[in-house]
């Protein structure tokens, strides 16, 4: 007399109280590219006295601001040699997949990579950190 039969509107509700929350589907600034940055950072330390092209303003050309960091992230990886190179390899993946979602083409004009000022090493890993923390907080729903 019923007793095989479980009532669904429960489990209903949880999946329609989940989604608001983002407990469906994958977060919109995952971890990873966060993990990836700072291993690389660690692994770097201040031991590379090279210099990068670093784009100072995020706001003007995102999507192409995004692309000059992860250009330049290919000479670290050819410099540094294998395990910082699969690192940035990664990273450089996780970037093109987050920069679609994050970031449109910039209304123009934007400037070339090599117009931007070169910056030690350290502090280029610290401007992509800090682009990246900002997109991010942006994006983040508000409560």
């Amino acid at each position: 007399l019923g007793m095989g039969r479980v009532p669904i509107w429960p489990l209903w509700t949880i999946v329609l109280l989940m989604r608001p929350l983002g407990g469906l589907g994958p977060p919109l600034c995952p971890r990873e590219p966060f993990y990836f940055l700072l291993a690389i950072m660690k692994m770097l330390g201040n031991k590379n006295g090279g210099t990068l092209y670093t784009p100072d303003d995020f706001s003007v050309c995102p999507a192409e601001t995004l692309g000059c960091f992860r250009l330049e992230l290919s000479v670290i990886g050819f410099e540094e040699g294998p395990s910082v190179e699969i690192a940035v390899f990664r990273l450089q993946r996780l970037l093109d997949a987050l920069g679609s979602r994050l970031w449109g083409t910039g209304p123009g004009p934007c400037p070339p990579c090599e117009g931007h000022p070169q910056r030690p090493v350290p502090l280029f890993l610290a401007k992509l950190l800090e682009l990246l923390q900002g997109a991010c907080a942006r994006h983040l729903p508000s409560a």
